[in-house]
């Protein structure tokens, strides 16, 4: 199964000034799952320490999370905390301002290889990032995907991700069931 990908993700810092891989504010980099851990911790060497940071979030917090985000839903199981990539010098310390991710494609954390596709409560998919209609606008604003903003339907945007929905539904489920073992682990 290939995961989304595309050439405009490494193409964003410089036409949008910053990429989905460079929190702003309050903004959290992608959440991960155990599994997800085991897997950059297989391809890096390193400790997921190393490359995660943990935030405890209150009970309401997380029940409200994981209502609004179905793929999510036993994510908090163990208890109210989150765990995401780790940022360095503002970016996910696997982030290359100039290539994009360093991580292989199959190793990545499945919410950034799912990314920008959402899943809604009532099981239905859509974006998760909204749609400007204009670069300079898309700048100003901020939160915004270059493959959004260069497509002109979701089948295009499925086409530069060079992907299908049906991939990204595996993906969806496969995030789904790591997140039910995340929460047992």
């Amino acid at each position: 199964m290939r995961p989304p990908q595309s050439p405009a993700c490494a193409r964003c810092a410089k036409l949008l000034g910053k990429t989905c891989c460079e929190p702003r504010g309050t903004e959290h980099l992608a959440m991960v799952t155990r599994a997800d851990m085991g897997r950059i911790s297989a391809h890096t060497g390193l400790a997921p320490r190393r490359f995660t940071e943990e935030e405890g979030v209150t009970e309401r917090e997380a029940a409200d999370f994981e209502a609004r985000w179905p793929l999510y839903r036993g994510y908090f199981g163990r208890g109210p905390v989150r765990t995401t990539l780790q940022a360095r010098l503002g970016a996910c310390v696997f982030f290359d301002r100039r290539h994009g991710c360093t991580l292989p494609a199959d190793v990545r954390p499945l919410a950034c290889r799912i990314y920008p596709f959402e899943q809604w409560g009532d099981g239905s998919w859509s974006l998760a990032v909204g749609r400007y209609g204009n670069l300079e606008e898309a700048r100003a604003e901020g939160g915004a995907c270059l493959v959004v903003e260069e497509s002109e339907s979701m089948e295009e945007i499925f086409a530069a991700f060079g992907t299908t929905r049906e991939v990204v539904e595996a993906l969806g489920a496969q995030l789904a069931e790591e997140s039910r073992s995340h929460g047992r682990g």
